[in-house]
């Protein structure tokens, strides 16, 4: 199950990330959610006054369970994944039909109410880890018996794979985790060197699809973020009002921010929605400026590029396409969070992943990171 010798390919550099991600999340979320200081506090005392815990405690939790989802994961030979997968995929998909019998929450029927735990449930972000493992079993398939994924059929099927869950999130309706399992699909066909002409039949039906689905799936106010996010004059006190105050308080920052716990940021004035959570990143920004806003990007890219090297490193497929659905899930987080919040994408509430607060996602993130971590500590074992 587990030998010791694999602790010696344990690679720190990924931890190390992470934890530093983390540690941001933590004191952002601190200092986001304390009452505005004035300036006037002379002592620890009067800031400790100031602050509200209440969100960093939780936090800490959450990853205390993330962490032990991830000693879990790291303990067991990553190849288990092929025989269990079946079974947790249809748990999940099981769970996501249940969500439609349960009140919605901030208009969204995608959390479970724990209520004795005064926790939640999402089990549309444990569906990334199941999309991930099970496509990753079909593609590596394919690419052991041709080299490559290959055939309709099995395309197919790896499409319907994702499709299901990513369908019963889309009807919650949560666009943006339908978006990052439509992302961890895409990152998966390519490491599986799918032709290009299946890619060209895809972007034309995404053509065709798109317009189509604006006009008859997407809901009225969906269809109003995405004509807010072409032109934010629109609707600036409605619809476009995250965005724009998230962009003021990104702006405030200017080139070094304004400090963390210092005098009344915007953040801490609530001018910023959602401020601990889908927007955070404002608050880091606003406090840290453009420098701190880059440390951060950074950090993100050097893990995706560590994670995008061990993929290409792995001579085993199903591990290769495991760490790259990984990389997948938080290249899409990513670029989608940041994105929304300084007006390049449409906002969909997806947060930031290893700093905003919020348990299900910490922990799917926790999850993501033991199975890298599992698959590089066995790489040199003989398959």
């Amino acid at each position: 199950m587990f030998d010791r010798e694999f602790l010696k390919q344990f690679d720190w550099f990924t931890l190390i990330i992470v934890l530093l991600l983390f540690c941001i999340g933590l004191v952002s979320i601190a200092s986001i959610m304390a009452d505005p200081f004035s300036g006037e506090e002379a002592s620890l005392a009067d800031y400790a006054e100031k602050l509200n815990l209440y969100y960093v405690q939780r936090q800490a939790v959450n990853f205390l369970v993330g962490f032990a989802a991830f000693l879990i994961v790291i303990v067991f030979d990553y190849k288990i994944y092929k025989y269990v997968i079946k079974y947790a995929y249809f748990f999940i998909v099981l769970l996501l039909l249940l969500l439609f019998v349960t009140s919605r929450v901030r208009g969204i029927q995608g959390w479970f109410r724990l209520e004795s735990l005064d926790r939640a449930l999402q089990p549309g972000e444990l569906s990334k880890i199941a999309i991930i493992i099970a496509l990753s079993l079909i593609v590596s398939d394919s690419m052991d018996k041709y080299g490559k994924l290959t055939g309709i059929k099995t395309i197919a099927y790896a499409v319907l794979i994702c499709v299901v869950p990513t369908v019963l999130i889309m009807l919650q309706p949560d666009f943006g985790t339908a978006f990052v399992c439509i992302c961890i699909m895409v990152f998966i066909f390519f490491i599986g060197r799918i032709s290009w002409g299946y890619i060209g039949t895809a972007a034309i039906a995404l053509a065709v699809g798109a317009p189509l689905a604006y006009r008859y799936v997407f809901s009225e106010e969906q269809q109003w973020r995405i004509r807010v996010f072409l032109d934010p004059t629109l609707d600036p006190q409605n619809y476009g009002y995250n965005v724009a105050q998230a962009k003021i308080a990104i702006g405030s920052g200017q080139m070094y921010g304004k400090g963390f716990f210092s005098d009344g940021t915007l953040a801490q004035l609530r001018f910023v929605p959602e401020r601990h959570t889908d927007f955070i990143f404002a608050g880091i920004v606003e406090g840290l400026g453009f420098v701190g806003g880059t440390v951060i990007i950074v950090l993100y890219f050097l893990l995706i590029f560590r994670w995008l090297y061990m993929a290409l490193r792995l001579k085993d497929n199903f591990a290769a396409c495991l760490v790259i659905g990984v990389t997948g899930m938080l290249t899409a987080h990513v670029f989608e969070n940041i994105g929304m919040t300084i007006g390049l994408m449409p906002v969909t509430g997806i947060p930031l992943p290893f700093i905003s607060y919020g348990g299900s996602n910490l922990l799917t993130n926790m999850i993501g990171v033991g199975i890298v971590e599992n698959v590089w500590m066995r790489r040199a074992r003989k398959h």
